[in-house]
């Protein structure tokens, strides 16, 4: 397991403290997400979990939640385990701003130490509203919780979940608090989107294929279009989401991810500090946007009936969509324009990246046929990942005339046909690779600084921007910019 192989087994015996332990992501994410790797027997051998939460619950009543939760929408459905995993739970009821309640984690900690007769490592996962973090932090520090193993191989790692921060300034704040209790590789800022197996295809795509990566620049590349789009409305996540809005959300860490990955330069090794690096580069590149782009390149959306969502301010200017059309200022991408679109409430749900490229100088084409022949690179996360190339061939008949043709690879296919497994769980990656300390898949300092750049550049600029009402279950505002990414994009016959 490990998408870059970092690690087969782990042998140094560990206790995750799971801070937000009855949350959705708690629920729906990391409890079936650790209940498939204790199933494939992927987890340390002597693993314990000190869960934590607000919540009044027993010990009892907790691991009975486990039970519940972990089968729901675990990928095994071998239940046989099931009461073994619950036994690895330990409970811990307390509040974030509670000093008392850190100390009584810490206790049980010690506790498990003493059973197992060794120091074991520490692994501290927040699945909580980033709005914590400050808090926690600092009752990390008062009660020494950040501290390693005095001997051994232990060691402490913290796992904290995205958007880190709400602009650039309190991001850097966050990170200065952080750094004071953890070094940079103890730090494992998640971007599971990063984990998706789609994702990582694109590093094999264009560094194994001598086709493509000689012509993935300016000079072959017309333009390239990211979208994300979820059908879900904000629900019942209206005081958490009408303080982050959209951008804030998904922007800054999974688009801007996807747009680095497609636009880096080739990575010395396929290792952590390489590909991190890679992708920093690209960010620190991003073209800030002015105040008179709010409109043309900037449009700012929001789903008709948010304000009515509880807890969501009757005046909320929160962006639910958004659109962006940005450059790099690099060599390798000038004048190429790079689209990125998502939004709620959407028609469907759709993830994917197309990169369009320049039609051929010379074409032989038909006698009367205009010389529009453009070559595509589709990768698809969702609903499907497949990978689409899209080229010419000569329609069949007594007519020169060409034909669009479609060369897919479809990664679900392709493994079902050789007998592979199910693509693996993007939290599964990330809790196994956390504990293997393999930070590949991990959101670096610099990354994380570059994005938050650009982002709160465009923050500023739409701040007073009032945004564009759409339908639920539309394509979203009407606007000539996407109107304009569409008319490239589209795969047409």
């Amino acid at each position: 397991m490990g998408p870059m192989g970092r690690c087969e087994s782990l042998p140094t015996p560990t206790s995750l403290v799971l801070l937000g332990a009855t949350g959705d992501l708690a629920r729906k994410k990391l409890l079936p997400a650790l209940y498939d790797l204790y199933v494939a027997r992927a987890l340390p051998e002597r693993f314990h979990v000190v869960a934590f939460s607000r919540d009044a619950l027993s010990e009892n009543e907790y691991r009975t939640f486990v039970r519940t939760h972990a089968t729901e929408r675990a990928r095994t459905k071998d239940h046989t385990h099931l009461d073994d995993f619950a036994t690895c739970f330990t409970y811990v009821q307390g509040s974030f701003d509670d000093r008392a309640a850190f100390g009584r984690i810490k206790e049980a900690l010690e506790t498990q130490d003493t059973r197992i007769g060794i120091c074991a490592s520490k692994l501290f996962y927040l699945a909580v509203p980033p709005s914590f973090y400050d808090t926690i932090f600092e009752q990390i520090a008062h009660t020494r919780l950040d501290l390693p193993c005095t001997m051994g191989e232990g060691w402490v790692r913290i796992l904290v979940e995205k958007p880190f921060g709400s602009d650039l300034d309190h991001a850097r704040t966050l990170e200065d608090k952080l750094s004071v209790l953890f070094k940079e590789e103890q730090i494992y800022r998640i971007d599971h989107y990063l984990a998706k197996d789609a994702l990582q295809n694109i590093l094999a795509f264009r560094f194994s294929n001598v086709l493509f990566e000689d012509q993935w620049n300016k000079d072959f590349v017309e333009a390239v279009y990211i979208r994300l789009f979820e059908q879900f409305d904000v629900g019942t996540r209206g005081a958490f989401f009408d303080g982050v809005g959209a951008l804030r959300d998904v922007g800054q860490n999974h688009m801007l991810q996807m747009l680095a990955l497609i636009a880096m330069e080739r990575p010395d090794a396929l290792n952590a500090d390489a590909l991190r690096s890679r992708r920093a580069e690209v960010l620190h590149t991003l073209r800030i946007p002015k105040k008179e782009d709010v409109g043309t390149t900037i449009i700012k959306g929001q789903y008709r009936g948010y304000l009515d969502t509880k807890d969501v301010a009757t005046d909320s200017k929160t962006e639910t969509y958004f659109a962006l059309k940005t450059y790099l200022d690099d060599p390798r991408w000038e004048g190429v324009p790079f689209y990125l679109e998502h939004g709620k409430a959407m028609r469907e749900n759709l993830g994917d990246i197309t990169v369009r490229f320049r039609s051929a100088t010379h074409c032989v084409c038909g006698e009367t046929e205009a010389h529009e022949h453009p070559n595509f690179v589709r990768f698809s996360l969702s609903p499907e990942q497949k990978i689409t190339l899209r080229f010419w061939v000569r329609k069949p008949g007594a007519k020169y005339e060409l034909l669009p043709e479609d060369l897919v690879f479809d990664r679900h296919k392709a493994l079902s046909m050789r007998g592979g497994a199910v693509v693996t769980d993007a939290y599964e990656e990330v809790l196994f690779d956390a504990l293997c300390g393999d930070q590949t898949l991990f959101v670096s300092s610099a990354e994380q600084s570059a994005a938050w750049e650009y982002v709160t550049a465009v923050l500023g600029v739409w701040h007073d921007q009032a945004p564009v009402v759409y339908d639920k279950n539309s394509e979203g505002p009407d606007s000539d910019l996407i109107r304009e990414a569409h008319e490239q994009m589209t795969l047409s016959s």
